[in-house]
């Protein structure tokens, strides 16, 4: 997938990841919360059970203690049970034999019927939960006396369990949530199947391997696609309707032409002098504007051209070309180097750059082809290096050379469009010609092509 498709599909994963895990931890935490809230509520139905059996078991002595006559929890008898019982008040305060050891004491003073939770801790430092109740009772004087009923339990085993849960439940969260989130991988790689059709035919169009998208698009995609295909076919259809425009003006132009250039060659000789030089150069007005009109360029719907090939081709025709100045010209081209321009426009535009470096130089030229890369574009572009030998171009000339009709060397055969050419047939495609010098003082052109 492209790096804009992924980045979708990576958003939405991410965002729906954080709802995910909110959700799973306010879950948790609510959860959490709902289990200790029971939990401590149980415990202090513990404590006021054990309260309730004090006081239905104790009774009053003759000193004035409050004793329970039996104790129904055998907890309470056991040293380090975790159950605790205590009465103050009267002469003595009783303490249950599970509080032998554990230096636990009760503060609370609590007025009768009221009911007061506190936390404490033992001797080893050992949190726990106790409830002090504050009761009257009457001796068997006939008097009446304050007693704090206190009974407490060792949390510690309960903070344990609660450890454990808390555990359980933040790994059951978590799981759960992964798998959500591939449940949700899923189902956004089938719902994304569409797009990534998309996205495979509009690379083929790109690559010039078929001209329109294909049909039965769910509705949320139908509008786009179809306004695509419209768009592509009339866009094709107009490109069809200038060609043809242009064919009939070039044929319509050609006979005129042809009766001017008879009409001359009846003229005086001085006259058809004078009319030659403006006739050819109204044909090579024609025929440059004509294809300029319907240059290629570089487009989406281009296929990728390999370079390779027609530049070896160009290498050997100018070596028959210029056969008597012997020329070496030195390809060093990218194995992967390709470009989506049309092949006509691409050997114009590399056949002027050598051509130029094999008439002007002194016969050494070397031409360089390699992808240019950008981190935002999907296909590369193409740098084209040419470089020779020769006099090279002064930097104030440099400017003037890439205007038609001029040459920076009068006394060689030419018409100055080589440059010009290279350079419109560059800006068609959205890059730059620039002219520079190499190391030794020859002169360095050097294309760039964008990529998409």
């Amino acid at each position: 997938m492209t790096r804009a498709a992924a980045s979708l599909r990576a958003r939405v994963l991410v965002t729906l990841a954080l709802l995910l895990l909110i959700a799973a931890g306010g879950a948790t935490w609510a959860l959490d919360t709902l289990y200790r809230d029971l939990g401590l509520r149980g415990r202090r139905e513990v404590l006021e059970a054990q309260v309730v059996a004090l006081i239905a078991a104790a009774e009053a002595d003759a000193q004035g203690r409050l004793v329970p006559a039996d104790i129904a929890d055998a907890r309470l008898a056991t040293p380090g049970s975790g159950l605790y019982a205590a009465i103050s008040g009267g002469t003595a305060p009783w303490r249950s034999p599970s509080m032998v050891g554990t230096g636990l004491e009760f503060s609370a003073r609590p007025a009768p019927g009221e009911r007061r939770f506190e936390d404490l801790r033992l001797a080893d430092g050992s949190r726990v939960l106790a409830l002090s109740f504050g009761t009257r009772w009457t001796t068997a004087t006939g008097g009446a006396q304050d007693y704090s009923i206190h009974a407490a339990e060792n949390l510690e085993p309960w903070y344990a369990a609660m450890a454990r849960m808390r555990a359980r439940l933040v790994a059951g969260a978590l799981l759960l949530a992964g798998l959500l989130l591939a449940g949700l991988q899923l189902a956004l790689r089938f719902a994304m199947r569409p797009l990534r059709r998309l996205e495979a035919e509009l690379a083929g169009i790109e690559h010039g391997r078929r001209e329109l998208l294909g049909g039965e698009w769910p509705r949320e995609l139908a509008g786009i696609t179809g306004n695509l295909n419209a768009l592509l076919a009339g866009e094709r259809g107009r490109l069809e309707r200038y060609r043809t425009t242009l064919g009939n003006l070039a044929h319509s132009l050609k006979t005129p032409l042809a009766a001017l250039g008879g009409l001359s060659e009846a003229a005086p000789p001085e006259q058809q002098q004078a009319l030659a030089p403006h006739l050819q150069r109204m044909q090579e007005i024609i025929r440059h504007q004509l294809r300029r009109a319907v240059l290629g360029g570089a487009g989406p719907t281009l296929a990728d051209l390999a370079i390779g090939e027609p530049l070896e081709q160009l290498r050997q025709a100018l070596g028959k070309v210029y056969a008597e100045r012997r020329p070496r010209i030195t390809l060093r081209v990218a194995a992967d180097a390709a470009y989506p321009i049309d092949a006509g426009d691409f050997l114009e535009l590399a056949g002027n750059l050598l051509d130029n470096a094999c008439k002007y130089g002194h016969g050494e030229v070397v031409l360089r082809a390699g992808p240019w890369r950008q981190p935002e574009w999907r296909r590369p572009g193409l740098i084209l290096e040419v470089e020779d030998n020769g006099p090279g171009i002064a930097a104030a000339e440099r400017e003037r050379v890439l205007q038609r009709g001029t040459r920076a060397d009068e006394s060689v055969e030419g018409q100055g469009l080589g440059l010009a050419v290279a350079r419109e047939i560059a800006t068609a495609c959205g890059g730059t010609l620039e002219i520079g010098a190499t190391p030794a003082g020859g002169a360095r052109i050097e294309v760039r092509l964008p990529g998409r």
